[in-house]
């Protein structure tokens, strides 16, 4: 019995230190031919090729996926992570958007960001 516990208490110890990325800001901006640019601020402590941010994605308010975004390898030494994607579109009847990163370590499940977007033609949120 005392194995088991302390079997337990060593996972859920390793699980309060796991980090998510968390997205912490995101914008999208009009593009050329009906096609947008997104912007996203994802926090995460990039650490090595085990555990770094490896990709981000884009879903609707169905959470059917968009668009995504591959990193390539981590940024050692930052805790704010920049990034952006060029040329993806928005499909019709799109009321928001759902931004969520994923770790290769612990994966996806950090703090999303949503984006509710305007109604009418311009979606722009900068």
């Amino acid at each position: 019995m005392l194995k088991k516990l302390a079997i337990v208490s060593v996972l859920l110890g390793a699980s309060l230190f796991a980090e998510k990325a968390d997205i912490i800001d995101a914008k999208i901006k009009k593009s050329y031919g009906g096609s947008y640019i997104a912007y996203v601020k994802i926090r995460h402590h990039d650490k090595d090729y085990k555990d770094f941010v490896s990709e981000w994605e884009i879903l609707d308010q169905n959470r059917k996926p968009i668009t995504i975004r591959l990193e390539f390898g981590p940024k050692s030494g930052k805790e704010i992570i920049e990034s952006d994607l060029i040329g993806f579109r928005i499909p019709e009847g799109t009321t928001k958007l759902i931004f969520r990163a994923k770790c290769s370590k612990d994966g996806f499940g950090g703090k999303e960001f949503v984006l509710e977007l305007p109604k009418g033609d311009d979606k722009s949120s900068e």
